[in-house]
């Protein structure tokens, strides 16, 4: 198609067929060149445009992938790579703060969306050891956490739901054991405040719930803590020790105890006692 009229198929011009034969076998490579030209262009221009987005396909194995590098996203990385887990994350307009972490730390950083197959497949999560949904729309959570499901049936999924409602209904109706409200995590530690000083929020455990609080010593008396407060630890001179009394502690050591929220909530500022007086240990 390429060499006609060179002389190796020449049309006989006292046939019209021929003729017109002719001209539809160089229209027809015309047509055909176009295209393979256009996809060829395509192609290379796509591959330069989804480097310069920073997206491009994960080796790592044994590696967590963190979708959305908000508020909540970013401290979940800092937390992460204190534990020294290898990351890959993935935002849809990262900053240039984040941008700026991923090269000197040394994780991953994908710019794209989320929602798309060809981003998912590019987090090879089939090798990764676990996946953080905490983008800031709850729906689109949810269809990372399908994508990711399909492609990894025996993955931790964790997920990041604003409604507490909407992620019990989530986890009643997909099985997700790991979807939780911000808003229900962060108010029990501002219940705790509003009740005594250091509360750190909450914690279950055979059907009850705990209250989490720090308690600092003063230097001229033991430390005032709620009625049936359980010792766990406490930190002294750069040090932190398991400790069971709190006779055992010592001016500006710092304990951290467990209180039944239930205590907690019935709490009165006459119930308080001094470490001195015996412990009631939750049963």
């Amino acid at each position: 198609m390429t060499t006609t009229g060179y002389g190796d198929l020449t049309p006989d011009r006292s046939h019209p067929a021929e003729i017109v034969s002719a001209m539809a076998l160089m229209l027809a490579g015309t047509i055909i060149t176009g295209p393979f030209i256009a996809f060829g262009a395509s192609l290379l221009t796509r591959v330069h445009w989804v480097r310069m987005q920073g997206l491009r396909p994960v080796h790592r194995r044994g590696h967590i992938v963190v979708f959305g590098a908000g508020s909540i996203g970013s401290e979940v990385i800092d937390l992460l790579l204190a534990f020294g887990k290898h990351l890959v994350v993935v935002e849809i307009a990262p900053d240039t703060a984040i941008i700026e972490r991923a090269r000197e730390q040394r994780f991953d950083l994908l710019t794209g969306d989320a929602s798309r197959d060809a981003t998912l497949d590019l987090c090879n999560l089939r090798a990764a050891h676990g996946l953080i949904a905490v983008t800031n729309v709850d729906t689109l959570n949810l269809e990372i956490a399908l994508g990711a499901r399909a492609r990894n049936p025996t993955m931790p999924i964790v997920l990041r739901i604003a409604e507490a409602s909407f992620a019990a209904s989530i986890a009643r109706h997909f099985e997700f054991e790991t979807t939780y409200s911000a808003a229900a995590l962060a108010a029990p530690a501002f219940v705790g405040l509003s009740r005594f000083p250091g509360s750190r929020g909450r914690v279950a455990c055979a059907g009850r719930e705990f209250a989490v609080s720090e308690v600092v010593v003063a230097e001229d008396g033991p430390p005032v803590v709620p009625r049936d407060a359980v010792l766990l630890a406490a930190s002294r001179q750069g040090g932190f020790a398991i400790a069971g009394d709190f006779a055992d502690l010592g001016p500006c050591d710092r304990a951290l105890i467990i209180v039944p929220v239930g205590t907690v909530r019935g709490e009165t500022g006459r119930s308080r006692r001094r470490s001195g007086e015996p412990v009631g240990l939750a049963t």
